[in-house]
């Protein structure tokens, strides 16, 4: 009610702005034009019938231009002329641009940028057609300038040649700072050199990633709808009208005014959301596809020199792009696993199977009820609804039959693992289905499959005939119904692929990690992964590039670059295995330079911290203090990083009221009402406030200047060892499987938590480690992979690069030299508090 007296004040508002505006009335500004606007249109759905969204004019113009192909059979080289405009844009235009945007200071040009720039060209150069260039590994170190390191003779290059380039980010930041920020940026300074225009870019993701405004047209609102639905189609309606993309991952995700209780209102855009995203075949006929913001997209992409994208999409749309640059390129690994992988969680079959039929329930949502209810009794197409109907139940019992049988498997793996290690329970699945006791779980795993093909082929028949229909309802039904049919053809690939079978038997790959996983939630997940996502990549995606740059601030790791290329797959690329009928590709290196005078940083060690793996209620326990002690000190300007999302809700849940009662700001990951789009926002501009945070904020959250001046890692950022890492070590054995994927892995993710202090050239801060296993033997890899004294971090760069200082000792010490190192020494004595640290005893209850 509240809500609708807010809303209600505002179109008073709308309507009558002579109550408010001194500038009423004038053409814009006059009494009556939402009044009259509502008398124009009958109904809503004749309103968004006349419209059109934002994306649409994009389809006209980019129709222009042809569709650039991906590569060239002949050499393709980086002429000397292009060189020069390179070196013109970013020696002097691109210094010229950023003295002009802070107030004409006096032009500096980055080196270490314009090597890197001059590298990544000259392995453009390399490219020869179908037989292929080189693949460049290049560490780049935060504050290079990367991204317009690329960008520039990618642009050159790519024009050049009328190619196609793809810029593939981890991060949807990266992308959007990209598109927004460096994109115009590169084009300004290459106009500057000369360069004409005709350079074209854009950004393109997975279809499922857009709005389909077919579909949101088909989702028009009843008039009996809640307001919450009407309020959520309402503000979905107007981000299609006037967001120039359609990118879902743009959409607001707050409420567009306060509400009681928001948490309606979030399912429901959550469900309307996934109704109006584009999917493989939601737009065939060719004025569907001029609306439908993922063809638009398409084409654009298909047009331009160089695409912005992200490592999914290059990955799994490998036709795409033949010449890539992979920023970011540590999360390679990862993102192959993702994308050549299956998870199913059961779960979400069963909401699957209750989108589709509810049996029993008069005033089911489900789209077969509807349409059961929606369709004359007796007719042809109500008998193909019912037959439907009967074959989701008939699957719905076979899933609870294999539910049945997972949660045996599940006690007798409990009872195996009595007698065994946890290192051998990855295997337990296969050992299980290969014996007399699995034969119950491979008939239900079969028949299931089987049945779930039965379904899906009543599904595309009963689709067929709702072809022909011109009611707006069953249109709308239709859709949602083909929606569901792909869900299902996606599960019965996940559950054919967990279990292989030949002739009804297992058939179980070296290639594939299969088990059965229990969710956060205790439900049930059934898992065929990729096992050794570096050997895919250097076997079957890299080989297949014709250039290919692969760009970080983590791919120097240990002294050299060989622990990068091990983990990203160029080693195999490099070097085939003997049954691999194809020449090694040449893999070539580049460091450049570090950028920051790391003497601006004091990277502080506890001693007296608690150790984590040891006592984690107590290590928890001294993080609240020393949290808590040190940023009623600073002021906030701090960002803390953990490991598990459930030590950042605890330590923040315990934190709140005494920041609360000291007006420091405090922010924390999955906070309620609170998205972690936002947090870093909030924290952005609250400059004296503390952000708690896990993975999002370890890679590529940028918190330049006086916002972020004390960074806290909490613990050592290993990866805990479960069944699919001692899978992995049974094939490569354990100290290999350390090698090439696990410390790779956590040394990266360390030394991208440490990048997050030092973002431009003029900041200056303190790096505290709560975790005191670093100063072990064991574990002392992570110290000396950063630039502090004494670490190998600096050993081929020790001349020329200032270090950090590190301070070890006790907790009060630490806090007292940070504090001296930040010039808060003086201040604080004025107000009456001092670095005085207690840490807390190891009993004490968290």
């Amino acid at each position: 009610a509240a809500a609708s007296r807010k809303l209600a004040a505002a179109l008073f508002l709308v309507e009558t702005p002579s109550r408010w505006s001194p500038l009423a009335p004038n053409a814009f500004l006059t009494d009556g034009r939402l009044s009259k606007a509502l008398e124009d249109c009958e109904s809503l759905a004749e309103a968004i019938e006349a419209l059109e969204p934002r994306w649409t004019a994009d389809y006209a113009r980019w129709s222009d231009f042809a569709s650039l192909p991906t590569d060239r059979e002949h050499a393709l080289p980086f002429p000397a002329e292009d060189l020069a405009r390179l070196d013109d844009a970013l020696l002097v235009h691109l210094p010229a641009m950023f003295a002009e945007e802070h107030g004409g200071a006096a032009p500096v040009a980055r080196k270490s940028q314009h090597a890197t720039a001059r590298e990544v060209a000259a392995t453009f150069g390399t490219a020869r057609g179908a037989d292929g260039g080189e693949l460049l590994l290049v560490h780049a170190p935060t504050g290079t300038g990367k991204t317009l390191a690329y960008l520039v003779p990618a642009l050159l290059w790519a024009r050049r040649h009328g190619l196609r380039v793809g810029i593939a980010t981890y991060t949807r930041a990266l992308q959007e700072q990209a598109m927004d920020r460096e994109v115009p940026r590169a084009l300004g300074a290459l106009r500057r050199a000369g360069c004409e225009s005709g350079f074209r870019v854009s950004v393109l993701k997975g279809r499922e990633n857009y709005v389909c405004w077919r579909a949101l047209k088909l989702h028009v609102p009843n008039e009996d709808a809640v307001g919450e639905e009407l309020l959520a189609w309402t503000q979905l309606a107007l981000f299609a009208l006037t967001d120039h993309e359609g990118d879902l991952d743009r959409l607001p995700l707050r409420p567009p005014i306060e509400l009681d209780a928001s948490r309606e209102w979030r399912d429901i855009v959550q469900e309307l959301t996934r109704q109006v995203r584009a999917d493989g075949s939601c737009c065939t006929r060719s004025d569907d596809r001029r609306t439908c913001a993922a063809d638009v997209s398409r084409r654009r992409a298909e047009r331009s020199h160089v695409v912005l994208t992200n490592h999914s999409f290059a990955l799994a749309r490998r036709e795409f792009f033949r010449h890539v640059v992979f920023d970011e390129c540590e999360h390679l690994h990862d993102q192959a696993h993702a994308a050549w992988s299956h998870t199913l969680r059961l779960r979400a079959v069963e909401g699957m199977l209750g989108r589709l039929a509810r049996p029993g329930s008069s005033r089911s949502r489900a789209v077969l009820d509807r349409l059961e209810r929606s369709l004359m009794e007796g007719s042809p197409t109500q008998q193909s609804v019912e037959s439907c109907q009967d074959a989701v139940a008939v699957l719905d019992g076979t899933l609870l039959g294999l539910v049945r049988e997972l949660e045996r498997f599940d006690r007798w793996r409990h009872e195996a693992l009595r007698e065994r290690t946890v290192r051998e329970g990855h295997s337990l699945l296969r050992e299980y289905a290969e014996a007399e006791d699995g034969t119950d779980l491979v008939v239900l795993r079969t028949l299931f499959a089987r049945r779930g093909h039965e379904l899906e082929a009543s599904l595309a028949e009963l689709s067929e005939k709702l072809g022909d229909s011109k009611l707006p309802r069953l249109a709308r039904l239709r859709r949602t119904l083909d929606g569901l049919r792909t869900d299902l053809v996606e599960t019965l690939t996940a559950v054919e692929a967990w279990i292989p079978l030949n002739e009804g038997r297992p058939v179980f790959g070296g290639q594939t990690f299969h088990d059965v996983e229990s969710d956060a939630r205790g439900g049930l997940a059934l898992v065929a992964r990729v096992l050794l996502p570096n050997e895919f990549l250097g076997r079957y995606y890299l080989p297949e590039l014709s250039t290919g740059v692969f760009l970080s601030a983590t791919t120097w790791m240990a002294g050299g670059f060989e622990a990068a290329k091990g983990y990203l797959g160029l080693d195999r690329a490099e070097t085939p295995a003997p049954d691999e009928d194809r020449a090694g590709r040449l893999v070539r290196t580049w460091r450049a330079p570090e950028v920051f005078d790391y003497s601006r940083v004091l990277v502080a060690v506890p001693k007296d911290a608690p150790d984590p793996g040891r006592d984690k209620l107590a290590a928890l326990d001294y993080v609240r203090r020393f949290v808590a002690h040190l940023a009623e000190r600073t002021r906030g300007r701090m960002l803390v990083l953990f490991t598990n999302a459930d030590d950042v809700r605890r330590v923040g849940e315990a934190l709140e009221g005494f920041f609360r009662a000291r007006r420091i700001p405090l922010w924390y990951q999955n906070m309620p009402g609170s998205q972690k789009e936002e947090l870093g926002e909030l924290f952005r501009r609250h400059v004296d406030s503390v952000l708690l945070g896990v993975d999002t904020f370890w890679y590529g959250a940028d918190f330049p200047g006086e916002t972020l001046e004390h960074l806290v890692i909490v613990r050592l950022p290993y990866g805990v060892p479960d069944p699919y890492h001692h899978a992995q070590c049974a094939v490569l054995g354990t100290g290999e499987q350390r090698r090439r994927i696990y410390m790779p892995r956590a040394l990266a993710k360390f030394r991208q938590g440490f990048g997050r202090l030092m973002r431009r050239t003029s900041d200056k801060g303190c790096i505290y480690l709560l975790d005191p296993r670093v100063l072990d033997p064991r574990h002392r890899a992570f110290l000396r992979e950063l630039p502090v004294e004494s670490g190998a971090f600096t050993k081929e760069s020790a001349e020329s690069l200032v270090q950090a200082r590190l301070v070890r000792g006790d907790t009060q010490r630490c806090i007292a030299e940070a504090l001296e190192h930040m010039g808060l020494t003086a201040e604080l004595t004025r107000a009456g508090l001092t670095a005085t640290f207690v840490a807390p005893v190891s009993d004490t209850p968290f």
